[in-house]
């Protein structure tokens, strides 16, 4: 779940009929609320937001045979189909630019994903269908590169073949990126431009989880939250500085007794709260971010997994982790 170029148009993904789709909605317009569909894959679907104001989606992610393939939709150009022309908003997004056939080597970008881009690196994570092995998938990172109009393959060695790469979450000015794989208790920090590996960050195996990555808007903080608490980082040294326990009631989850599991950290406007999610308490906690304390919790109707703060408009948007169903409350 983020927000568009504008920050008024929200997307998501969730799942409809069997088939996971991409949909985008403006809660803003005056007009009634209209969730339209962008995008819908029998297949696992993902969609990654660029700086440049590009929405990339990719079907049949993380691996397919011949290698994956992106489709670039321009985030300005789905706000104003929303509200004008929502009922007929998949309809009218004709001659998307797509991009697949990836190769080790670099090629050269088509023209229309190169002026999609506008000299941006879009970094995205997934296997690569190359391997000296045959039929073994390596994972790999997708690099479109708008500043030498090329796009290529980059093998992640470090990487067991089984391991499934997660989210490519980039730092504040891009310098490095976080690497979350599978369920684990580990994540590797990458060089933003080579992609080499140059550190990583590790927490207690019993909190082995599908790890959520949210930087601090001002201050030099990394939030990792795992199964039943946010560990707190120096993203600069890769250093453990705190631990906020935020599950501390047994659950049974996956035939196993454990502390809930927490889900995504969002931040207020001004950085002096985080708001973490409790899908199985139903709630937000909010927590002082200078000495990392509750200070508050928030009963929601939903069981909120994914978080997005507008700014903006002063609001967090939740999304449900049973149903994908989106609310959101006005916050600061």
């Amino acid at each position: 779940m983020f927000l568009g170029p504008g920050g008024e148009t929200l997307f998501y993904k969730r799942r409809v009929e069997g088939l996971d789709a991409l949909f985008a909605f403006q809660p803003d317009t005056g007009k009634i609320e209209v969730h339209a569909q962008i995008a819908s894959s029998t297949e696992q679907l993902r969609a990654w937001p660029t700086h440049s104001g590009q929405i990339v989606v990719c079907s049949g992610w993380p691996r397919s045979q011949n290698g994956l393939r992106f489709r670039f939709y321009d985030g300005a150009r789905i706000s104003a189909l929303l509200e004008k022309q929502a009922s007929r908003l998949n309809e009218m997004l004709t001659d998307v630019p797509a991009l697949g056939d990836f190769k080790l080597e670099r090629s050269a970008l088509p023209v229309q994903v190169f002026e999609a881009v506008k000299g941006e690196r879009v970094v995205l994570p997934g296997f690569s269908p190359h391997s000296v092995e045959p039929g073994v998938q390596l994972p790999a990172l997708y690099e479109i590169d708008g500043t030498s109009a090329s796009y290529r393959l980059v093998p992640l060695p470090f990487l067991k073949p089984t391991t499934l790469p997660g989210a490519l979450v980039e730092e504040p000015g891009g310098e490095r990126r976080w690497l979350t794989v599978g369920d684990s208790n580990h994540l590797f920090v990458l060089d933003g431009r080579s992609h080499e590996l140059v550190g990583d960050v590790i927490w207690p195996i019993e909190q082995q989880a599908l790890a959520r990555v949210a930087f601090h808007p001002v201050r030099p903080e990394a939030w990792i939250s795992a199964l039943s608490s946010v560990f707190v980082y120096d993203r600069e040294r890769l250093t453990l500085i705190g631990e906020i326990h935020v599950e501390e009631e047994l659950r049974w989850h996956r035939g196993e007794r454990v502390l809930g599991f927490v889900g995504a950290v969002s931040f207020s406007q001004d950085g002096s709260r985080a708001l973490v999610a409790r899908p199985l308490s139903g709630d937000l906690l909010e927590i002082d971010v200078v000495t990392r304390k509750r200070v508050g919790r928030i009963p929601v109707v939903i069981d909120p997994l994914e978080l997005c703060t507008a700014p903006g408009v002063g609001r967090v948007y939740m999304q449900s982790l049973r149903n994908g169903n989106v609310s959101w409350f006005p916050y600061r």
